[in-house]
């Protein structure tokens, strides 16, 4: 297909496709700083210590980054709207089991959970932001997911201490947890705006061929 086959793609709905997607991002980045804020209170609540905590972080992130690896697959089997859903809850879910761990050993496993969720967000954003919104507003596009990624990261502090000084840690994770939900009641709502049918095989691609895998050299 040509350019001049494909109709122009409205402002209105690129800008709004581009808030979606840095929602989203936005609770990915806030996601990764569900406990690290909360860390005083945890260390007297479980009786740990400040590297037992570390180690929740640490292993929130090797399973973000494994799950990143997998997660490009799922979005181009699948589609980038059920993987970035799944992420969500999953994040949702988290912060809910954060707020109801009763041990340590609770907090590690919630910590899985919330790194399977991170994990789809980079292949899930890229791949809609490409594929669905016109060449020339892809730079806003970028600007706007790299703003709401620093916005989430500076949110979950100033959201979750507060919290846990007036009332306690748990009601900060369910406050967490709530704000999640609402992102993804929010995109499940505009899920049209989302939808994107799954990468074709390479194989039926045109000029897919023997010539075609070394095009980038």
């Amino acid at each position: 297909m040509t350019a001049a086959g494909i109709a122009p793609t409205p402002w209105r709905r690129d800008a709004a496709l581009i808030a979606l997607v840095g929602l989203a991002h936005g609770v990915s980045h806030f996601s990764q700083l569900l406990l690290a804020p909360l860390f005083p209170w945890l260390k007297d609540a479980f009786g740990v210590s400040y590297t037992e905590l570390g180690l929740l972080m640490t292993v929130f992130f090797v399973v973000s980054c494994s799950v990143q690896t997998a997660s490009g697959f799922w979005v181009d089997r699948y589609g980038p709207r059920p993987v970035l859903f799944a992420g969500l809850a999953c994040i949702v879910a988290a912060a809910l089991g954060f707020a109801a761990s009763g041990s340590y050993a609770m907090l590690m496993l919630f910590s899985v959970l919330a790194g399977l969720g991170n994990g789809v967000f980079h292949p899930v954003d890229y791949t809609l932001i490409n594929r669905k919104l016109a060449d020339k507003r892809l730079g806003h596009a970028y600007s706007v997911h790299g703003i709401t990624g620093s916005l989430g990261w500076a949110l979950a502090p100033l959201l979750l201490v507060p919290l846990t000084v007036a009332y306690s840690w748990r009601v900060a994770l369910l406050a967490a947890a709530a704000l999640a939900a609402a992102v993804l009641a929010l995109l499940v709502w505009q899920r049209e705006r989302l939808a994107l049918a799954p990468a074709p095989p390479q194989a039926v691609r045109s000029g897919a061929g023997p010539a075609a895998s070394f095009e980038f050299l």
